[in-house]
């Protein structure tokens, strides 16, 4: 298989993950509406677990909108023809990081310099006894 038919066969996983999300998003936002439509005087505990469950759609929604925004701009450097180039180096991400990460920007190696960067350029290592 051709890197062209990989990438093809990426944007369809990404498009289908976005409708997926889409969809579920809807049913979790009609549920959050119901619960803070509800004209009853719940119990104590009642309004607990109501209030558990809205805070458990609102995070839910939330990391679904985050996901969302990812694929899109995946979507759209690929329209741009620059998705799967590192944006560091130049070189081409492997199919197997962009299968597994189809959000990365990055190579394997410059993703580790950078994360080492965003740590304060100091690898974490686990002390010996």
């Amino acid at each position: 298989m051709t890197r062209a038919n990989d990438l093809m066969r990426i944007r369809d996983l990404l498009q289908r993950r976005r409708r997926a999300i889409l969809s579920t998003s809807e049913g979790a936002q009609r549920e959050l509406s119901a619960l803070k439509d509800s004209d009853r005087d719940p119990e104590y505990e009642e309004q607990a677990q109501a209030e558990l469950a809205d805070y458990t759609l609102s995070s839910l929604m939330e990391t679904q909108r985050r996901e969302v925004m990812l694929i899109d701009a995946a979507l759209r450097r690929m329209d741009t023809g620059v998705f799967g180039e590192c944006v560091d180096c130049g070189a081409d991400i492997t199919i197997e990081r962009l299968e597994a990460m189809p959000f990365a920007i990055r190579c394997e190696e410059d993703a580790t310099s950078h994360e080492l960067e965003m740590r304060g350029g100091h690898a974490q290592s686990i002390p010996t006894l």
